[in-house]
C-alpha cells in the first residue's frame, strides 16, 4: 500500500466510525417505535392497552429525536466556529452549573464545581455545548449519593485544565490509567471533538465500576 492510499484510508476511518455510530444510535429506538406502532394497528386491544402502546411509542420517538440531535451535534463538533472573541470560562462554567444543578439534585448527586478566572480560545457556544455534554455524561453514569467534582485551573502559561471525576462519599477510587481514545458514548465523543476543534484535548479514563476521571485541556487566551 502506498503512502497516499494509506493516508486516504486514515482519513476515511473517522467518517466510517461516524456513520456506524449514527446507525447504532438511531436503529434501536426506531425499530422499537416501528414495531410498537405496527402491533397497535394489527391487534385488537382495550383503550388502556392502546394508550400504553402509544406512550411507549412516544418515549421511543423522543429517544430517536435525541439521538438524531446528538448525531448532528457530533458532526458539527469538528468545526471550530467563530473564535475571534476570548471565552470567559469561569462565567461559562458557572452558568452550566446553575443549569445542571436541578438535574443533579433530582438524581441525588452532589455537583461540586470550581473554576478560576481565565479566558480561553474557542467559540463560546461550541465550548458550552462540549462542556454540557461532558457534565451531562458524568451525571448520567454516576449513582445516587455520589459526588461529581469539576476543577478548572491554569497548569502552565499557555494552558488550563478542567479536571473531573465522580466518586462515592466514602472513598475516591482510581480508574484504570489507560485513557479511552474513542469513547463509545455519543455525548462524550461530541465533547471530545469540540475540544479538539478548539485546539484542546479530552483525556478520559473509566473502570469497571463506573468510576471516571480525566481532564479537558484548553488554550489560554490571556
Amino acid at each position: 500500500m502506498t503512502d497516499t492510499s494509506a493516508s486516504d484510508q486514515s482519513a476515511v476511518q473517522p467518517e466510517r466510525a461516524f456513520v456506524s455510530d449514527l446507525f447504532h444510535a438511531v436503529s434501536q429506538p426506531l425499530t422499537a417505535l416501528e414495531c410498537g406502532l405496527e402491533l397497535s394497528l394489527r391487534r385488537d386491544q382495550s383503550a388502556a392497552e392502546f394508550r400504553a402502546r402509544v406512550e411507549t411509542a412516544l418515549v421511543n420517538a423522543k429517544l430517536l429525536h435525541r439521538r438524531l440531535l446528538e448525531a448532528r451535534a457530533l458532526q458539527d463538533a469538528s468545526e471550530p466556529g467563530d473564535t475571534h472573541a476570548p471565552v470567559d470560562l469561569k462565567g461559562l462554567v458557572r452558568q452550566l452549573h446553575e443549569d445542571l444543578l436541578p438535574v443533579a439534585t433530582s438524581a441525588q448527586i452532589k455537583l461540586d464545581v470550581k473554576c478560576e478566572a481565565a479566558t480561553v480560545h474557542g467559540n463560546e457556544a461550541r465550548l458550552r455545548n462540549g462542556l454540557f455534554y461532558l457534565i451531562e455524561f458524568l451525571l448520567r453514569v454516576s449513582g445516587s449519593g455520589q459526588r461529581v467534582s469539576i476543577r478548572a485551573q491554569r497548569v502552565s502559561l499557555t494552558a488550563l485544565e478542567v479536571s473531573f471525576r465522580n466518586s462515592s462519599p466514602a472513598r475516591i477510587e482510581t480508574p484504570d490509567s489507560t485513557p479511552v481514545a474513542e469513547p463509545a458514548d455519543l455525548g462524550l465523543r461530541i465533547a471530545q471533538r469540540t475540544f479538539r476543534a478548539a485546539g484542546g484535548e479530552l483525556v478520559f479514563t473509566q473502570n469497571r465500576t463506573g468510576q471516571v476521571a480525566g481532564y479537558v485541556r484548553l488554550l489560554l487566551a490571556d
